[in-house]
């Protein structure tokens, strides 16, 4: 029977789940399968090794350790950005398992994302995430499974061009001008030749046929509960459910047997929020060893935040998630990370301010799995 470990961000995201997921990969890497249970393509998970470092986007982020990625159908998936990742990656031999009804982002998904995002200013990255789960949702779909068919990759695409041309008509003259110059960057026939490309880098097989293959599933979740799609504040939320809820279905309904289950909460010792959105009002903090920070102002987006954790809005995120998993013997785990950022934060008395009882306290003194302490245990 496996096990199985899920991390879980409490913040807004940004937190270290990157970290967190290598740090529980480097324990057993020749048995682990990270899955991805929420978000896609748009996340941006940095994993350090002292002498590499790099931001994980369309691979797990065991993928250092040789640890394989699979995506369930609640995630989404941008094929030319997998190839591209996937060269740049291609010592550590990446290898992904696609779930069938895996989504698949379009050009035009991204094109009509950044001309609707112009205009609203909610905080989206500009990568299509969101349109591709509302096309979805209105039917118009593209899977994992039909990039094994170059005739179905062409005509899914023409539908998704037909489904964006009529929802441009009710769109203002500024997001239709904008769609379509948008378009003029991007190539349909090498969006095509990527989803053809990509073939070596994965499989595509159903979660419960790998339930015997591996002895620890690291469930690596995406952005954070304070922007879930249920549990965030609207419209500055994202079209996922990023608490344990897609995680836990996974594991009843496709392993099972499972003979531990742990979840590992991350926040950094200080808020941080990358985009447009409600903040806690704490006082300001005063960072250092910072300058490495992956989050850079992005022009859909917006600037990377920082501020004072809310203990109120951790306890908040963390009664979110016990929704979930209320009926399970779960154990609980905290990782702090950024430790080493501010100096004068206590990680042990954070830990006593949470409303949740935690088997293992983590904290992270460093931008890597090696940095990484036990900071006290029941």
């Amino acid at each position: 029977m496996p096990k199985c470990s899920i991390v879980i961000d409490l913040g807004f995201g940004d937190a270290g789940k990157g970290l967190t997921t290598d740090f529980l990969a480097s324990q057993q890497p020749k048995e682990s399968l990270v899955v991805r249970f929420s978000g896609g393509h748009q996340i941006g998970h940095t994993v350090s090794t002292g002498a590499f470092t790099h931001t994980f986007s369309n691979f797990g982020s065991g993928t250092l350790l040789g640890v394989p990625t699979y995506y369930s159908e609640h995630t989404t998936l941008f094929p030319p950005a997998i190839l591209q990742e996937g060269r740049f990656l291609k010592k550590y031999h990446p290898k992904l398992k696609f779930h069938p009804l895996a989504m698949l982002t379009s050009i035009y998904d991204i094109a009509f994302n950044r001309a609707v995002e112009k205009q609203q200013h909610h905080g989206s990255c500009g990568l299509g995430f969101g349109t591709t789960i509302a096309r979805n949702k209105e039917d118009v779909y593209f899977f994992a499974n039909d990039l094994q068919f170059p005739w179905v990759i062409k005509q899914r695409l023409n539908s998704i061009k037909t489904y964006y041309e009529q929802k441009l008509l009710s769109q203002p003259k500024s997001v239709q001008e904008y769609y379509r110059n948008e378009l003029k960057t991007y190539n349909e026939n090498y969006y095509v030749e990527s989803c053809l490309a990509i073939s070596h880098f994965y499989e595509i097989v159903p979660l419960n046929k790998l339930a015997d293959s591996y002895g620890h599933f690291i469930f690596e979740g995406s952005q954070g509960v304070l922007l879930d799609t249920q549990h965030g504040f609207h419209p500055h939320t994202t079209w996922s459910n990023t608490t344990s809820k897609n995680a836990i279905q996974l594991i009843k309904a496709q392993l099972k047997e499972v003979l531990n289950l742990n979840v590992y909460y991350v926040t950094r010792c200080y808020q941080t929020r990358h985009g447009n959105g409600p903040m806690a009002e704490t006082k300001k903090v005063s960072l250092q060893n910072n300058e490495q920070e992956a989050n850079e102002t992005n022009e859909f987006q917006g600037e990377f935040r920082t501020r004072a954790l809310d203990i109120s809005l951790l306890n908040y995120a963390l009664s979110c998630d016990e929704i979930y998993h209320q009926d399970m013997n779960i154990s609980k785990n905290l990782m702090i990370t950024c430790l080493d950022q501010l100096p004068e934060f206590c990680a042990e008395d954070l830990a006593g301010k949470l409303t949740q009882n935690f088997k293992t306290v983590y904290g992270s003194y460093g931008p890597g799995r090696t940095f990484v302490r036990e900071i006290s245990a029941k």
